[in-house]
């Protein structure tokens, strides 16, 4: 149940492992938004090797190299008190103090040093330069954008110094479960739609407490870790968190489209297109489609469900939950469970994108997003809950959160659906069920069609090799 232990992160753990024991001089740039973990992976991944991580601050430069200062005199036995003169004495102090031996210098939040002295990244191109082979240097943020011109810009000083870089996302669906031991599956699948796998939201689960406690005591409580969940997501991260709170209120009210938004808050379009950009780097929005015939309409949503919860639900009635929390989560306890049904879909999207990282599906698929027609050929709308295309394979998923099986007369709803798409395309279907799926149904079904209901996705164990005769 809920932990405090480092959950997951086998994949990111191991690539930094490999790349200190490779012996030459590595760079790394970590980025991704507020919460994801970023941190915490440093502080696992620096467990047991000689080195330093400095947390920079929203400071003046000489704050952050006071600070700086001050945690390379702890690991020296110098004074405290001590500050050097530049950045530049700081860090011949560190390569000093490194010797020949392999050493990692992670500086945190990096951004935050670079706002307030723009001669920074000269610096570090300097000491990136003059340094040894031994040399494991780390930087790491929250914002995206910068962190990616710092490195991909021609004009930046770090441009084409960088070994490898992170983008640092949610935990696999398997990783998350980690959270999650004790409770009963649909529990684990409640919990899911709500949080998705983002660990700063999982290990905020009491285990003491049932869901809706937990739910209650989170959100629904002006003390609660989520009550003011969109100043931990956004503060740091933006420095117009007005306009970027306006434009997540809009998509929560079903605004979807840049113009729909923009007329909702009275601002420009291209104003609103300019900030959708980091919204969508931060991976706050997602970005779905959908066709009228050829025609093409990209549309936002907000791709974190607790943030989503929290504007249809939170927003609006933050004084009415500073006098009574709890009678306020128990008149919206049912939209809350309409909520989080919908929910499913994204959990079976997390299961798929596990099955891919695991070779379980019959191609390498990019992540299956909603699909929708308006008017197709079959005289209808069209609404696929998962769809990707590789190698001439279309992956279908279907999910549905009810308290009655799935039927052989949705299964051929979903085919027909489908038939949208050309012939050549060979369609492999995933079906998700939370009450399992009517008698006959996985038995009659065709080699391409693949039934899951909670027990499968929740305790069944990855294949082997041997168990993937389809793939082959």
């Amino acid at each position: 149940m809920s932990t405090t232990r480092f959950v997951g992160r086998t994949r990111e753990l191991q690539e930094l492992e490999n790349r200190f024991a490779s012996g030459r001089k590595e760079f790394g740039v970590i980025y991704g938004r507020r919460r994801i973990g970023k941190s915490e992976l440093i502080r696992h991944f620096l467990m047991s090797k000689k080195s330093l991580m400095f947390q920079a601050k929203k400071d003046n430069a000489y704050g952050n190299l006071r600070s700086f200062s001050y945690e390379l005199n702890k690991q020296l036995g110098q004074p405290k008190g001590f500050v050097y003169s530049s950045w530049e004495e700081a860090l011949d102090a560190v390569t000093e103090y490194a010797g020949e031996e392999r050493f990692v210098l992670a500086i945190d939040e990096y951004p935050y040093i670079v706002e307030q002295d723009g001669s920074f990244p000269s610096v570090m191109q300097e000491f990136i330069d003059r340094s040894g082979e031994n040399l494991f240097l780390l930087i790491s943020g929250s914002d995206v954008s910068m962190l990616k011109n710092e490195i991909k810009d021609h004009a930046s000083p770090l441009y084409k110094r960088r070994t490898f870089e992170m983008s640092i996302r949610q935990l696999p669906f398997r990783e998350a479960l980690g959270f999650l031991e004790g409770y009963e599956n649909e529990v684990k699948c409640d919990y899911l739609a709500l949080m998705s796998t983002f660990p700063y939201y999982l290990a905020a689960i009491d285990g003491s407490k049932s869901f809706d406690e937990n739910i209650r005591n989170l959100m629904f409580n002006q003390y609660g870790t989520f009550f003011t969940l969109p100043d931990q997501l956004l503060s740091n991260a933006t420095k117009v968190q007005d306009v970027y709170n306006a434009i997540l209120m809009a998509i929560a009210h079903r605004r979807h489209t840049n113009k729909e938004i923009a007329d909702y808050i009275h601002e420009e379009e291209a104003k609103v297109a300019k900030y959708m950009v980091t919204l969508l780097e931060s991976e706050l929005v997602i970005k779905n489609m959908t066709f009228m015939g050829n025609k093409k309409t990209l549309y936002y949503e907000i791709g974190d469900p607790l943030l989503k919860l929290w504007y249809r639900f939170i927003f609006d009635n933050q004084e009415r939950i500073r006098t009574n929390g709890d009678k306020v989560y128990e008149s919206m306890k049912n939209e809350i469970k309409t909520f989080i049904c919908h929910g499913f879909e994204e959990v079976c999207r997390l299961y798929i994108d596990q099955m891919n990282m695991d070779c379980e599906l019959p191609e390498v698929f990019e992540k299956p997003r909603v699909y929708r027609v308006e008017k197709s050929v079959l005289g209808r709308s069209v609404e696929l809950d998962g769809l990707s295309l590789a190698n001439g394979i279309l992956l279908v998923m279907e999910c549905k959160y009810r308290q009655t099986p799935f039927t052989k007369r949705m299964l051929e709803h979903l085919v027909e659906s489908a038939s949208v798409f050309p012939d050549k395309y060979r369609r492999e279907y995933y079906l998700f069920s939370k009450n399992g799926f009517e008698s006959g149904l996985q038995t009659d079904t065709e080699q391409n069609m693949h039934c899951f209901d909670l027990k499968r996705m929740f305790e069944e164990e990855p294949m082997t090799v041997s168990d993937r005769s389809f793939i082959e």
